[in-house]
């Protein structure tokens, strides 16, 4: 098979065709080249051909999961969820679960909008950044959370001036209700990889709230539609070992939380927010070095989730302290807020930040709202592109739709910061052989000889479809 059009190689190298044996790249060159060294090559042209295109930061499992749930995404309002949650009600039996995520408010909202609305219904419906959720009072109920139930490490139940739970409920706390809730399983995370191929993504990169045993049957029934990196939760590492299930799925790395995020005013700062908090810190620093010592040692790599000034500050350190007991790349996920003062520790690690530029288009605001004065610290996209390490983009689905247009929107325009954009070309590199360094794939993320054939096809700045495996797919 013979491909042409505008090539994107991400080597020195230019092209205008690419030609495909099996599974592999055989040759790149001009097409006039190739199309007489392969004169029986069926040809097809497409506007645009890249490398296979990365989901660096996916929960593919809860994005299947959000595909059959209410869509809250640029939802501000409690009042306009309440009336998504108003009309979903009608359409279902009484004390049939309603689940929805995306929403971002400003202020905590309280369980009695809900139950105005759907008495009759357990509700639980998600931030954007899944780091916080509003429950009503049924579902309070069903969870069995009362005025009595203790706050747990890492979460916090809001409660009124009365001690009373108000129905909401930020990190660790979402386990309440999680509990009582039915699990999601292997049809969602096959529903959620399925999803992300048919956007013309060739890996992703999964990031957590799903037990790995689920895609190692994927793999092993020769149903994974994708190549999948896997950051196991730091309780389950100890299971399993790491390494590569087939040629598909790649048990990669140990994750752990050192803080929340901004929506839900649990990222942890230096500085405080107005209200005079500081954010909460997840996972101590200490684990995180003491544990990931451990993992490192087992032969995982490590990946982290830091958003605020002072959880990156401490990751940084940590992976200071570590590096010398790595021999894999470290992964630094979001890094949201940097101060001035940690930007020259990047530098001597051998790391790759992991960043999702689409949150700008809705954290803007908030960012304002929640951190005056502190707004040049956000998406630092530039700065962090300027240290030479690795950047890998991806979405956080659920957290946001997986499109690359909208990380290329927000990388390109930055409404917060002008002077923090990046070029499209920088930000397809880091969809794509950024997003390969990462996950320490060296072979990928590239075009020429020898490489994997896995491919994502354009037109008009979009995604039309993809080769995996040597496989042509249109969407």
């Amino acid at each position: 098979m013979l491909l042409y059009g505008r090539i994107e190689t991400m080597t020195e190298a230019g092209a205008e065709a690419v030609y495909l044996e099996g599974d592999r790249i055989a040759d790149v060159g001009s097409l006039q080249d190739l199309s007489a060294r392969y004169p029986g090559a069926k040809k097809h042209f497409f506007e645009q051909i890249t490398p296979g295109l990365h989901e660096a930061h996916a929960h593919p499992q809860m994005w299947g999961l959000q595909l059959s749930s209410l869509d809250l995404e640029g939802l501000g309002d409690p009042q306009a969820v309440a009336q998504q949650v108003a009309e979903k009600a009608r359409t279902l039996p009484p004390g049939t679960w309603i689940r929805g995520g995306g929403y971002l408010f400003r202020d905590y909202p309280t369980r009695e909008l809900l139950d105005a609305v759907a008495p009759h219904h357990p509700v639980f419906l998600q931030s954007r950044d899944r780091h916080s959720a509003w429950a009503n009072s049924q579902a309070l109920r069903e969870a069995g959370i009362t005025a009595q139930t203790p706050d747990m490490p890492g979460g916090v139940v809001v409660r009124d001036a009365q001690g009373e739970p108000t129905g909401y409920l930020l990190e660790a706390a979402q386990e309440l209700i999680n509990r009582v809730l039915p699990p999601p399983g292997l049809a969602e995370l096959e529903r959620g990889l399925q999803d992300l191929a048919r956007r013309g993504y060739t890996a992703v990169h999964h990031m957590g709230w799903c037990h790995y045993s689920l895609a190692e049957q994927l793999a092993a029934s020769d149903r994974l539609p994708l190549r999948l990196w896997w950051a196991l939760d730091r309780d389950h590492w100890r299971e399993t070992q790491p390494g590569w299930r087939g040629d598909r799925l790649e048990i990669a790395a140990v994750k752990f939380f050192a803080d929340g995020a901004l929506g839900s005013r649990t990222a942890w700062m230096v500085e405080p927010y107005p209200d005079g908090s500081h954010g909460l810190a997840l996972d101590p620093l200490e684990l995180i070095e003491s544990e990931g010592q451990a993992a490192l040692a087992a032969g995982f790599g490590l990946t982290v989730h830091a958003i605020g000034t002072r959880a990156v500050q401490g990751v940084l350190e940590v992976f200071h302290q570590l590096q010398p007991e790595s021999g894999r790349i470290f992964r630094l996920e979001h890094a949201q807020h940097v101060r001035d003062q940690e930007l020259p520790r990047f530098a001597g690690l051998n790391l790759a930040i992991s960043m999702q530029p689409m949150h700008l288009l809705g954290d803007a605001e908030l960012v304002r709202y929640h951190l005056p004065g502190h707004e040049h610290q956000a998406f630092r996209l530039r700065d962090l592109w300027n240290t030479g390490l690795p950047l890998a983009f991806g979405s956080d689905a659920p957290v946001m739709k997986p499109l690359f247009e909208l990380n290329l929107e927000a990388a390109t325009q930055h409404p917060l910061n002008p002077a923090q954009r990046l070029t499209p070309a920088e930000v397809l590199w880091a969809h794509t052989r950024g997003a390969a360094l990462a996950a320490g794939w060296p072979q990928h993320g590239q075009i020429h000889p020898g490489a994997p054939a896995d491919l994502t096809l354009w037109a008009q700045g979009r995604p039309v479809g993809r080769v995996f495996a040597g496989v042509l797919e249109l969407v």
